[in-house]
């Protein structure tokens, strides 16, 4: 009996160092392990060089197309139509002026915005554009919005505008635009 015992310990410690020394197999997921890049994967713990920066992918020339509401001002008695979308360029060219914040070219008139690493854009606050009516001259337009950065090649960005007009007080409109490069 006290062989059986002994057999059955040894056997039994001979089994559980041959299982504990088996390693389990590590599962390669390749991606993107920076967690401040736009396709950052949790899962991955191998990086892939895939990484995409929103900072970085935001620089360049973009070709815009703007989608604007109507505006129509009334000065007095006698109403305005404002071609929003023919007072934005076809293209825009934006710099980096560091640590996440971008300028955007608009006619001349430099927008800043903050890029946040999941390609959140937000126009920064208290910025004024000068923008040429045609029909009652430039005005000043106080501007505000946010969008995102979908990829390398294309983004989106809601503008809101608000014209402080005299004798027609304040008028507000808004334009969504499609970045793509």
């Amino acid at each position: 009996m006290k062989n059986i015992f002994k057999i059955s310990a040894v056997l039994f410690l001979g089994i559980s160092l041959i299982v504990s020394s088996c390693k389990k197999e590590e599962v390669l997921i390749e991606g993107c392990t920076d967690s401040s890049a736009m396709n950052y994967l949790s899962d991955a713990n191998s990086d892939d060089d895939s990484c995409i920066f929103a900072y970085g992918i935001a620089q360049g020339q973009w070709d815009i197309e703007t989608n604007c509401q109507e505006l129509t001002i009334t000065v007095l008695t006698q109403s305005f139509e404002v071609p929003l979308n023919d007072m934005f360029p076809d293209t825009v060219q934006i710099t980096g002026e560091g640590e996440g914040v971008v300028a955007m070219d608009i006619n001349g008139n430099i927008i800043l915005a903050d890029v946040a690493s999941d390609g959140k854009v937000t126009i920064e606050e208290d910025q004024k554009i000068a923008l040429d009516t045609g029909v009652i001259g430039e005005v000043d337009v106080d501007i505000t919005g946010s969008g995102t950065i979908e990829s390398a090649s294309n983004g989106d960005l809601t503008l809101n505008l608000s014209f402080e007009i005299p004798l027609a007080g304040t008028q507000t409109s808004s334009c969504e635009i499609s970045f793509t490069k």
